[in-house]
């Protein structure tokens, strides 16, 4: 299959195989450059001559390709000095650990023989402490076998003392409480006494008002009664300044039992018998010491005219 080759492209390609051949053998150009002419044909096609190569584009070309290498050239012996000073300072460094390990190791057999030294010190030490502690031991032994001698005859004359404060206390107790017991018996004698008078007091008081209350409730179920046969009762000229005692009975729920004449005008006392059968029933407290002084009872009726 035949390639085309453009014009545009032909003339990349040329000026690229071009600086690859100044590359490859060192060309000069510090003198004026030959035309070179590249041709490329591709099969059933007519050839294409390439354009000649600028002279200034391709020295800029070059000094840029030289700047390049020197600069890769510079970069390459800086990281070969580096790598000479790392390794010489790595000398350094190894000269110096060996110099430390070497004064570690002096060092640790200094401290190794003080510390033997120290060990057999504090192993006679020891020695000499133990048996000072064996001796200090029974010393100590002795003392504490007398000191629970003296503590036992302590604890025992502290337990006949306690015993005969105890004894006394709780005998001097008992008393208090025998004293303690008459005096609240005393007491409560005594607020018994006062309760009880003051309990009979407040039943008088209560009592007084009572009887006052009743009295009042009396007087005030009499005028009912009065007022109810007043009520019922037919009066007439002829009645003027005449009255009738009359005595009522009546059951608990104020019905008239009984109605008698005591004394008064005849007329007045057989008008007001009528009046209070006409009623039939009168007022009465549900109060059994207010009905039991109304149950029976005396009224004066005078008609009002």
């Amino acid at each position: 299959m035949a390639v085309v080759i453009e014009p545009s492209l032909a003339k990349s390609l040329g000026l690229h195989l071009a600086i690859l051949v100044l590359l490859v053998f060192g060309a000069d150009f510090s003198s004026k450059p030959e035309m070179v002419t590249v041709s490329l044909q591709s099969e059933g096609q007519a050839p294409v001559e390439a354009v000649a190569v600028d002279e200034k584009l391709l020295n800029e070309r070059v000094q840029q390709m030289q700047r390049e290498r020197d600069a890769a050239k510079a970069a390459e012996e800086k990281r070969i000095r580096d790598l000479e000073r790392r390794a010489a300072q790595a000398e350094q460094n190894r000269t110096a650990e060996e110099q430390r390990l070497k004064r570690v190791a002096e060092e640790k057999r200094k401290a190794d023989a003080e510390a033997q030294k120290a060990k057999a010190a504090a192993a006679e030490a020891k020695k000499r402490q133990e048996q000072e502690n064996a001796k200090a031991k029974q010393a100590e032994q002795a003392r504490i076998a007398k000191e629970q001698e003296r503590q036992k005859a302590e604890e025992a004359a502290k337990a006949a003392e306690q015993k005969r404060k105890a004894e006394q206390e709780a005998a001097e107790k008992a008393a208090a409480e025998r004293e303690r017991k008459a005096a609240e018996a005393r007491q409560r004698a005594e607020q018994e006494r006062a309760m009880q008078e003051q309990m009979a007091k407040e039943a008088q008081a209560r009592a007084a008002a009572r009887a006052q209350q009743a009295a009042t409730e009396v007087q005030r179920y009499t005028a009912l009664i009065r007022d109810a046969i007043q009520r019922n009762l037919l009066v007439d000229e002829g009645m003027r300044g005449k009255s009738c005692r009359i005595n009522i009975r009546l059951a608990s729920n104020g019905f008239v039992t009984r109605v008698g004449v005591i004394s008064g005008d005849q007329t007045v006392c057989d008008a007001t018998v009528r009046a209070v059968n006409r009623a039939g029933t009168l007022p009465v407290s549900a109060d059994p010491d207010v009905y039991n002084q109304l149950k029976d009872i005396n009224l004066t009726v005078s008609p009002e005219l």
